[in-house]
């Protein structure tokens, strides 16, 4: 069969790739289908047509597969966050799991890769705890809420005004409404990046596991409208008690990203505290207004625990831990090690890393801020390392970074990744000197594409 663009083909749906698309296979050819899911016959257009691949859109379900449930959310379909309510979650999670074996098979060559059993998240509903929702001004309507999927012609979908969710709690969703009430009545514009103008610009909502709640509004600099500000923290801690930080920050760049670049008014503590159980006690752990910490707590302690389980230490081990962020990593296994020391390039996430070292009486780890785009090796005062620990951002670890870790070819490297294909093609740079013998997804976003992944590599 020839494929053609905008003609339709009928297909059955085998898999799940990687980003949510169902993969059909016509003549050998493999065609990524939106709206496809697993076991599904489908009606599919065809939008893209190349040589080795071609992409469609499923128009009607012709067989349904058995593994298509009732989605939850009167919003799915419409907002960009969840992409696979429709599917039962055990089948999203051996889906997920594939998709690790299978970009660790093609991109890293790891001939049958040692996999586990796949960590299921212990709640799939309400275990977010953070939101970053943004404001949006249409005509003369204000919008807060979330995106929707974006058309052909956008780089960002519309923000549409949120109604509810189902994968954060049901207090952080009145929050929201009680802010964009406040926002609207104050006949102030959100922020346009292409103009400029406007004021208001993302709403983050944080809680933790013991019920603080952190509020982080973020406006442009516009002093003018400060006070408006200062009523909403005064309102929102009036209505919700569980709010126990309110921080209005400004940012100055036009990118849609929800980070303040400058506090501008505090109500209540600088920080929030979040705590993960390990053993018999529980590590606690101070997060301020933009540090990152995992967004599905009782994930976040299932995947630390897999972390701890493979690292495997008896006590008398130097551990590094690379792009350590706030220290999450570091601090867990600190109980374990002789020495831990965490390497990160935000300033705020190493001082917020020394706060919950101190927090917890750690006394045998230390944090540093540094950008490892270059590498570590030369880096003054480095100890040898027995364990090496990486966690690094969506994009994977810099070409230098690989560089010094194969020069100082620790026993042992526990790479923890949100992505399988760049932990992939890390794992295929370090194969050099590293097999991978054990690997586990740990769940940690329900109902969307995303998998957390833990491997261990051994030194040859």
């Amino acid at each position: 069969m020839i494929l053609e663009k905008n003609s339709v083909v009928e297909c059955e749906i085998e898999s799940l790739a990687y980003g949510g698309k169902g993969v059909a296979r016509i003549d050998g050819m493999a065609v990524f289908v939106a709206g496809g899911l697993p076991g599904d016959t489908v009606k599919a257009r065809l939008v893209k047509v190349k040589k080795r691949f071609a992409e469609a859109v499923a128009e009607s379900v012709v067989s349904p597969s058995d593994k298509r449930v009732e989605p939850a959310c009167p919003h799915y379909g419409t907002c960009g966050g969840c992409t696979a309510q429709d599917l039962d979650y055990a089948e999203q999670l051996a889906q997920k799991a594939d998709q690790v074996k299978s970009s660790l098979v093609r991109i890293g060559g790891v001939n049958n890769p040692p996999m586990d059993a796949p960590v299921a998240s212990p709640a799939i509903w309400r275990y977010r705890n953070k939101m970053e929702f943004a404001f949006e001004q249409q005509d003369d309507q204000l919008f807060l809420g979330l995106r929707a999927h974006p058309e052909k012609s956008e780089r960002l979908g519309r923000v549409f005004d949120l109604e509810e969710c189902h994968l954060c709690a049901k207090r952080d969703v009145a929050i929201m409404h009680c802010v964009r009430d406040f926002c609207r009545d104050s006949n102030v514009t959100a922020y346009h990046p292409q103009e400029g103008t406007g004021f208001w610009r993302h709403l983050v909502l944080r809680h933790t596991s013991i019920g603080q709640v952190q509020v982080h509004l973020i406006t442009t600099a516009d002093d003018r409208k400060y006070n408006l500000t200062e009523e909403l923290g005064d309102i929102l801690a009036d209505r919700f008690p569980e709010v126990v930080s309110y921080v209005h920050s400004t940012r100055t760049k036009r990118s849609t990203v929800a980070y303040g670049e400058e506090v501008v008014y505090r109500l209540g503590h600088k920080f929030v505290e979040e705590r993960l159980p390990k053993g018999d006690d529980s590590i606690r752990y101070h997060l301020a207004p933009n540090t990152f910490f995992q967004t599905n707590s009782g994930g976040a302690a299932e995947l630390f625990s897999t972390i701890d389980e493979f690292a495997g230490l008896e006590g008398n081990e130097t551990v590094l831990d690379l792009y350590c962020g706030a220290g999450a990593i570091g601090l867990y296994l600190a109980d374990k090690a002789a020495q831990v020391v965490g390497y990160e390039v935000n300033e705020e996430a190493i001082g917020k890393a020394w706060s919950s070292a101190k927090l917890n009486r750690i006394n045998n780890c230390e944090f540093h801020a540094l950008s490892l785009d270059s590498g570590i090796e030369g880096v003054e005062d480095l100890p040898t390392p027995d364990l090496i620990v990486v966690d690094p951002p969506r994009s994977g670890m810099q070409p230098k970074t690989i560089e010094s870790i194969l020069s100082m070819a620790p026993p042992k490297i526990v790479a923890v990744s949100c992505d399988p294909a760049t932990l992939a093609r890390d794992v295929k740079q370090l194969a050099e000197k590293y097999d991978v013998t054990r690997v586990r997804p740990v769940d940690m976003f329900p109902h969307t594409h995303h998998i957390e992944t833990v491997a261990l590599l051994v030194r040859r």
